[in-house]
Formats: structure tokens, sequence, C-alpha cells
């Protein structure tokens, strides 16, 4: 027996990373694969499709808005 009480981890090898990344691919896949799915319903509604589209339009501007907001707020914490 070994006269250390607590054995290291066994090394990573390459087919554990592999197995893992191989697993996590998958998972990958079925999720877009829902995704996928859910965005076709979407197309195929015409209500729904302009919806979606307007959404789509209007994020860029959604996201600059947070953009500002987050740089007020930042420069409100620096001068306190």
């Amino acid at each position: 027996m070994s006269e250390r009480r607590h054995s290291d981890p066994r090394p990573r090898d390459h087919t554990d990373a592999a197995r893992d990344v191989a697993r996590q691919l998958a998972d990958v896949a079925a999720r877009l694969t829902g995704i996928k799915g859910e965005a076709m319903n979407l197309l195929r509604d015409p209500n729904l499709y302009i919806a979606l589209r307007l959404r789509i339009e209007n994020a860029p501007a959604a996201v600059e808005a947070a953009t500002v907001e987050a740089r007020r707020r930042v420069r409100l914490n620096e001068g306190r």
C-alpha cells in the first residue's frame, strides 16, 4: 500500500476529455434541435412571424439602451 493517505486524482487523459466534449456537443445539438423546432413554429404563423421580426429588429436598440444605462450607473458609482 502507498504511504499516502489520500491519493491524487488520476490525471485526465485525452479519451476522458474527448468523451466529455462529445457528451457536451450532443447536449448542444439537442438544444439546437429544440430551438429550431420552436423557430419553425413561429415562422409558420404569420402573426407570430411579425412579432418575432419586430423583436429581432428592436433587439439592437434594446442592447444599446442597456449599455447606456450601464455606463450611467458606472459613472454614478465612480462619483461616490
